[in-house]
C-alpha cells in the first residue's frame, strides 16, 4: 500500500478548516500586539517639509536652454552637501540651542531634489512636530547666505516653508498592524500545518479505511463520553435478527454476572450498544465465505481495548442468539477471568499442556449461549503452546462445537502469537485506540501480519469521543519504531486491557 505522505490543496484546505479558529485568533492576537507596540511603544516621528527653488544666474540667453537646465540640476546637487555641512549643523545647533550633535542633526535632515529638477526638497524629522517645522524653516534662512556665499553664479528661492505636521511620519500603525496580523496568519497557520503532519497519532478524522484499504467494522465510544451523551437506552431492549432477548440469565448455575463495568449490560450507553451491533453483522458478512467461524481480535499495542472489545464481541453474538466462545489466548498476561469475575480451576494454558480436558477448563454459560475458557497459569513456553497441533486440535474441535469462536490474543507489534493460527482462523479483527495508536503502530503490526499470511477482517476504534468528526485522506510514511511492553506473571493489569 502506498503510504507517501501527499501534500495537496484539499489537504492544505481541510488543516486550514481544522485549525481556523486558531489561526484566526493568533492572526488577530498579532495584529492587536502589532498596533500596541507601533501605538504606544515605538517613539513617533514627525516631518516638516520645504521646496526650494534652485536657478543658475549665468544664462547664456534670455529664455532657457538645455545647458542652463544641467547647471541648476548640477547646483541642486551641490546646494545638497551645503545644507548638511558641518558649518550648517553648527549654526543651527547655535541659533536654535539644539540638544543634538551634528551627526545626530544630520541624520535628522534630508535634501533630494525633486523628480531630477531644479527643485530641491528639504525634510527634518523630529520627534516633536513643532521643533521639525522650526528647523526646517531655519535652515531655509541660514540657507540663503550661505549659498549666495558660496556659490557666486546661482541663486534660490523658496517655494513652501515647512509647516507643522501633526500626523507622525513614523511609525506607520496601519501598515504595521496589517503586517502583524498577516504574518501572525501564516506564520499560525505554518505551524499548525507542520504539527499536523508530524502528528501519527490516529485521531476522530482519520480515514483508516481508504489509508489501510481494511474496512472500519465500527467506531466504539470511549464508555463515559457515551454515558454523557443522550439516549442510555439498555443493550438488551433487542437482540438483533428479530429475536429479543432475555434480560438476565435464568441458569441458577451460572455464575453472578458482576462483570466489568465495560463489557456489554442493560445498563450499556445505546450508542455502544449500536456499535457493537453494527461491527456484529459486519464480522459475519466478512467471514460468510471463509467456511470458519474462528474470529482472532488484536491490537498493536498494550492498552488499545483488545481484551474488552474481543469480549464485547463474544458478549454481542452470545445475545443474537448464537453458541459463542470466547478463549483468552494471552498466555502472558491473563485478565479475562477477572474481568467475568470467574475462578476456573483450569485454563487454556492447562489444555495445551495436556493437564485436563477441554470441557474441565470451560466455563459455561457465563452469560446465556457464551462460555469461556481463561488462560490459566501462566505457562513458561506460552508461544510453543499456541502454536502446538494441540491448540489446533482445540480450535478445530471448537469450531464444530459452537457457532462462533473469539480468540483474544496479545498484541501484534510484542508478541507473535496471534500470528500462528492465521491457517486455523477466519482472519482478525483489529483494534485502534482513538488518540493513541498510531501510524507506525499500526502499518508495522499489519506489515507482520502480511508477512504471516494473516488476514485483517476489518478495524475496530476505541475509546472515541463525542463531537464532529472529518475526512483528511492522509497518506503516511514512516520509518521503523522500537516499543516495550512487559510480559509476565507480576505485569500490572493494563486498564485498556
Amino acid at each position: 500500500m502506498d503510504m507517501e505522505e501527499k501534500l495537496d490543496l484539499s489537504f492544505l484546505f481541510e488543516v486550514l478548516k481544522k485549525y481556523f479558529v486558531i489561526v484566526v485568533l493568533s492572526g488577530i492576537l498579532c495584529g492587536v500586539a502589532g498596533f500596541a507596540v507601533s501605538y504606544f511603544i515605538i517613539p513617533k516621528k514627525y516631518e516638516s517639509r520645504a521646496l526650494l527653488y534652485v536657478e543658475n544666474n549665468n544664462q547664456t540667453s534670455e529664455s532657457v536652454n538645455i545647458n542652463d537646465i544641467t547647471a541648476a540640476q548640477k547646483l541642486v546637487n551641490t546646494c545638497q552637501i551645503i545644507f548638511k555641512s558641518s558649518t550648517m549643523m553648527d549654526n543651527l545647533i547655535t541659533n536654535l540651542d539644539l540638544p543634538y550633535t551634528k551627526e545626530e542633526l544630520n541624520e535628522m535632515i534630508t535634501a533630494s531634489s525633486v523628480n531630477s529638477t531644479e527643485v530641491m526638497e528639504l525634510v527634518v524629522e523630529s520627534g516633536n512636530a513643532q521643533e521639525a517645522e522650526t528647523i526646517v524653516n531655519e535652515l531655509l534662512s541660514l540657507s540663503m547666505d550661505e549659498f549666495t556665499r558660496i556659490i557666486k553664479s546661482g541663486s534660490i528661492e523658496v517655494v513652501d516653508y515647512g509647516e507643522v505636521n501633526a500626523t507622525p511620519s513614523f511609525p506607520n500603525v496601519p501598515l504595521i498592524t496589517m503586517a502583524a496580523l498577516f504574518v501572525g496568519l501564516v506564520i499560525s497557520y505554518l505551524i499548525v500545518l507542520v504539527k499536523d503532519m508530524l502528528d501519527v497519532v490516529i485521531k476522530q478524522g482519520d480515514n483508516i479505511a481508504q489509508m489501510y484499504e481494511v474496512p472500519v467494522f465500527a467506531e466504539i465510544m470511549e464508555f463515559d463520553s457515551a454515558k454523557s451523551g443522550s439516549g442510555k437506552y439498555g443493550y438488551y431492549s433487542y437482540g438483533g435478527y428479530g429475536e429479543r432477548a432475555e434480560k438476565k440469565n435464568t441458569d441458577p448455575n451460572a455464575p453472578e454476572n458482576n462483570f466489568s463495568e465495560k463489557f456489554l449490560s442493560e445498563s450499556t450507553p445505546f450508542a455502544i450498544t449500536e456499535a457493537y451491533n453494527t461491527a456484529r453483522t459486519n464480522t459475519m458478512f466478512a467471514i460468510s465465505t471463509s467456511g470458519r467461524k474462528i474470529i482472532a481480535v488484536t491490537s498493536s499495542n498494550p492498552s488499545e481495548g483488545k481484551s474488552t472489545t474481543c469480549s464485547n464481541f463474544a458478549i454481542c453474538f452470545a445475545n443474537a442468539g448464537f453458541k459463542t466462545l470466547l478463549v483468552e489466548c494471552d498466555l502472558r498476561k491473563p485478565n479475562l477471568a477477572k474481568n467475568f469475575n470467574i475462578k476456573p480451576k483450569y485454563g487454556l494454558s492447562s489444555v495445551l499442556g495436556g493437564f485436563c480436558t477441554v470441557s474441565d477448563a470451560i466455563t459455561e454459560n457465563v452469560i446465556k449461549n457464551l462460555d469461556i475458557i481463561a488462560a490459566g497459569d501462566i505457562p513458561p513456553n506460552p508461544s510453543e503452546l499456541i502454536g502446538s497441533d494441540a491448540m489446533r486440535t482445540f480450535l478445530e474441535a471448537s469450531s464444530e462445537s459452537y457457532d462462533y469462536v473469539f480468540l483474544d490474543t496479545p498484541p501484534v507489534n510484542v508478541v507473535t502469537d496471534s500470528q500462528l493460527m492465521n491457517d486455523v482462523i477466519a482472519g482478525l479483527i483489529f483494534v485502534i485506540r482513538e488518540n493513541s495508536t498510531t501510524h507506525p503502530d499500526v502499518q508495522s503490526a499489519l506489515e507482520k501480519i502480511r508477512l504471516a499470511n494473516g488476514k485483517v477482517l476489518g478495524f475496530v476504534k476505541t475509546f472515541g469521543r463525542a463531537g464532529k468528526s472529518g475526512r483528511y485522506g492522509k497518506k503516511y510514511s514512516y520509518g521503523a519504531y522500537k516499543y516495550g511492553y512487559s510480559y509476565g506473571q507480576n505485569s500490572k493489569e493494563s486498564s485498556g486491557e
